[in-house]
């Protein structure tokens, strides 16, 4: 795991200079309403892997997506609803992460709660979703490993 700080919007040729075997693109929201406290999903049945844990989210890019944050912004819909207003940056940073055999590179972007009712959009991949402190985010044994270091190194990016 490997999270990369950036002081501008990503773009192809941020991705270009990585070449992992069996790379992937994705995109993640670290969501955070008014108190710091950061929103997690937990993983449905079919979900890609570690089903039942909590992570942020996100998810791979599409044909479709013009560009990164579009992208984040479908993903948000697609997984939380229309109703919910969250308040998307700029990418914030690059984030590689190995699950099984794929090397997946996100693309990470801070969001901001702001009000709304948070729907559950797909049920199979998406059992429910809770907003964490930042320390029982990483003392709790049911939020992913990977989860937690990028939560880690987006606190250290604001010191």
């Amino acid at each position: 795991m490997e999270f990369y700080k950036l002081d501008h919007e990503a773009n192809i040729t941020d991705i270009k200079t990585f070449n992992y075997p069996n790379q992937k693109i994705g995109v993640i929201a670290h969501i955070e309403d008014e108190l710091g406290n950061i929103l997690l999903q937990q993983r449905g049945i079919k979900s890609r892997d570690e089903n039942g844990l909590y992570e942020a989210v996100g998810g791979s890019l599409d044909d479709i997506d013009k560009d990164f944050k579009s992208a984040i912004i479908r993903e948000m819909k697609e997984e939380m609803g229309s109703e919910v207003n969250i308040e998307i940056s700029d990418s914030i940073g690059l984030y590689h992460v190995q699950k099984s055999d794929t090397n997946w590179l996100f693309i990470i972007f801070y969001g901001k709660y702001i009000d709304g009712e948070i729907k559950i959009m797909e049920p199979d991949k998406c059992l429910g979703y809770k907003f964490f402190t930042y320390n029982e985010t990483q003392d709790s044994n049911i939020i992913t490993e990977s989860c937690k270091y990028l939560i880690k190194s987006i606190k250290y990016l604001n010191k």
